[in-house]
């Protein structure tokens, strides 16, 4: 029986990225997916911790991969709390970890769409916090960025 994955994602009106603190794996997919030409609009969101600035380890992956610097210096991380009354109920919602994925458990037409990024690459495994769980930074943010990357290009033959 299907999980409704394809569905949300073909009738996709925007895409939502969740992790616990926004300042790291979050923050990487929703700006790289802005500098890949996501053709949806794109947010992210902390699901656990409010924080006011993003990583170091998160700027240096991101330059590394052509995002432009003044794109991170002006991100400011936000939690799910401050956007859940405007999100539309075709956002695609993609978390980090099944954590994330339940802190929508009071919003059940997101929850229904809310999925573990690494689903689009056919993975089961969630993606680990470099902060909180001790996971190299540079394989994270790989693994992030090669989702984001078929994201966007399933995106686009979409459109």
């Amino acid at each position: 029986m299907s999980d409704g994955f394809e569905q949300a994602l073909t009738g996709a009106s925007s895409v939502l990225f969740l992790c616990s603190g926004n300042m790291v794996r979050s923050a990487f997919a929703e700006l790289y997916a802005r500098h890949l030409r996501c053709p949806r609009p794109v947010r992210s969101a902390a699901t656990v911790f409010r924080n006011d600035h993003i990583l170091a380890e998160t700027a240096r992956a991101l330059a590394a991969r052509g995002v432009p610097g003044e794109w991170t210096s002006a991100f400011r991380p936000r939690h799910l709390s401050d956007l859940q009354d405007e999100l539309d109920p075709r956002t695609l919602v993609l978390g980090m970890a099944r954590m994330h994925l339940d802190a929508l458990e009071r919003r059940p037409a997101l929850r229904q769409r809310a999925f573990l990024l690494p689903r689009l690459v056919g993975e089961t495994d969630e993606i680990a916090d470099p902060v909180l769980d001790g996971a190299d930074f540079e394989l994270t943010f790989q693994r992030i960025a090669a989702c984001v990357e078929t994201l966007v290009e399933r995106l686009a033959a979409l459109s």
